[in-house]
């Protein structure tokens, strides 16, 4: 009995264990803000330890006016930026991590720099598959009516490539 166990033991000790971390993620992802508008990312996020994370993203927003039922024509805007994000939170199959980063883009005729916060919650799927909620604040510069956008998020991450443990 006790071989088996001492064997069943050398062979647990050489196997590598991954635990959801060195990843990276292709993501997509839709949100709502407080003001009638609509926004989508698409971003490629590396996971370092301890699901520490770097996201490179590009960004759309869409502003509505109530009062003309129509797309506001100033407030079509892109954006390309970059984020770190420090876990702040772990458990079992979940994580939570600050999104702190910055953006440059464009609207229909301004230039446009951002600078984002928020939290992100993610719930890890098989296979590598994660799907995140996000809750953030975007302050946008040069000043303008949307100065401060709120907004609240979901959106799913797909695995794009495992980093193997050496």
């Amino acid at each position: 009995m006790r071989r088996i166990a001492l064997i069943a033991a050398l062979i647990l000790g050489t196997l590598t264990m991954n635990a959801q971390s060195h990843s990276d993620h292709i993501g997509l992802g839709a949100g709502v803000l407080y003001e009638p508008a609509a926004e989508a990312t698409i971003f490629w996020e590396h996971e370092t330890r301890y699901h520490n994370a770097w996201e490179v993203f590009a960004q759309g927003y869409l502003k509505y006016d109530d009062k003309m039922n129509k797309l506001m024509d100033g407030y079509k805007t892109w954006a390309v930026g970059m984020a770190v994000k420090p876990c702040v939170y772990r458990a079992r199959n979940r994580y939570g991590s600050l999104r702190i980063g910055a953006s440059v883009g464009s609207n229909t005729h301004d230039f446009l720099a951002g600078i984002h916060a928020g939290y992100e919650h993610n719930y890890a799927l098989k296979h590598g598959w994660r799907i995140y909620w996000q809750a953030k604040v975007d302050v946008m510069l040069p000043k303008r009516d949307d100065l401060f956008r709120t907004s609240l998020s979901i959106g799913i991450k797909l695995p794009s490539h495992e980093h193997l443990k050496r």
